[in-house]
């Protein structure tokens, strides 16, 4: 879900707590637009009929934010839903006791069966991101950012599965029916350019390499989540303001947001048509995240280009973003969304094909 703060103490600094893997990519809406192209795309072939019997009365589009959703059980409330009413997409899993319980008993599976994150988090959460410096030029597990059950790992354990292959010992998975799930909502994370790619920082804002410099945490920005965005001059332009009571969106949030003319009600005959133009991945499915990654890799670099960050005050720094960048990022999340549609259709094509 949103990244979470906590209490600040200030003195021209500040604290937060942030979670790394909080952030939801393209929210609720921008996960169902990705659904919702993929089940367009697939009309009429082996794929659907699979697809169908494998969800069992849920649309894509509603399979599409299960990733999500089902973080809100907490396994330190005896694996309970504990977010109710939070979160409007999650809905139809909250109205089935059966969903939820399904839930329950996958996140009861792989609780930090892979070792532990920022934040102590499980398997399931570590999944949704890689953060990997925008200096690198392609995924390679080792890189800084990457782990063996990252969103790459995620993504290619899901496709493996659904193939008939076993998942490694952390995705204890039951079946194709979880894969597809996972999958579903993973191909659009794996187009979420800052679920890929991370900058970090100096304590002036200043980018560094961490594989050259060598890995500080305080240099981290999470994926943009410890970058606040500075709205206009009239709204608090420091740190201690955003203690005293404003709360400007962080980087990430704002890449993440995929409501509005991005959302799913929004897909019409002319998007579909689009998504099917998208030139298709070569080689064996299970290798197709990997490149997908490095696709959206170059991306994450034009969204951290050109901006100017404040020196780091706490744990966190500022931008302001123009115009011509809010412009420029919403063609990059209309097409990153257009590629996550046409990529889903076609890797569970290649997986289905008869």
């Amino acid at each position: 879900m949103k990244w979470q703060a906590c209490v600040m103490r200030v003195a021209m600094a500040a604290c937060v707590a942030v979670a790394a893997t909080g952030a939801q990519a393209w929210s609720g809406d921008g996960h169902k637009t990705v659904g919702t192209l993929a089940a367009e795309l697939i009309k009429g072939t082996p794929a659907e009929a699979r697809v169908t019997a494998l969800l069992g009365g849920l649309s894509l589009a509603d399979a599409a934010v299960w990733g999500d959703c089902v973080k809100g059980i907490d396994p330190r409330r005896n694996y309970s839903y504990t977010v109710t009413g939070r979160y409007a997409e999650c809905a139809v899993y909250e109205a089935r006791p059966d969903l939820l319980a399904e839930m329950a008993d996958f996140v009861r599976r792989i609780d930090l069966q892979c070792g532990t994150a920022e934040g102590n988090e499980n398997c399931h959460k570590q999944a949704h991101y890689v953060n990997m410096p925008v200096q690198r030029s392609r995924y390679e597990l080792g890189f800084t950012g990457t782990r063996e059950y990252d969103l790459v790992g995620a993504a290619r354990t899901a496709v493996k599965v659904l193939q008939g292959q076993p998942a490694p010992a952390a995705y204890n998975l039951k079946g194709p029916r979880e894969a597809l799930l996972m999958l579903v909502h993973f191909v659009g994370d794996l187009h979420q350019p800052l679920h890929v790619g991370s900058v970090y920082l100096d304590a002036d804002g200043h980018p560094v390499d961490p594989e050259k410099s060598g890995f500080d945490a305080s240099t981290h920005t999470i994926g943009g989540n410890r970058i606040l965005k500075l709205v206009t001059a009239d709204k608090p332009a420091s740190i201690a303001e955003y203690a005293a009571g404003f709360r400007p969106p962080n980087l990430h949030t704002v890449w993440d947001d995929g409501s509005g003319p991005l959302g799913p009600t929004h897909v019409d005959a002319a998007w579909v048509a689009a998504a099917a133009k998208q030139p298709a991945l070569a080689g064996e499915p299970s290798a197709w995240p990997e490149l997908i990654f490095n696709d959206t890799l170059e991306q994450a670099r034009v969204a951290f280009d050109g901006l100017e960050f404040s020196a780091r005050q706490g744990q966190l720094w500022t931008v302001r973003l123009s115009e011509a960048y809010e412009a420029r990022m919403l063609a990059i999340k209309r097409e990153q969304l257009t590629r996550a549609g046409a990529r889903l259709a076609q890797l569970l094509k290649a997986i289905f094909p008869d």
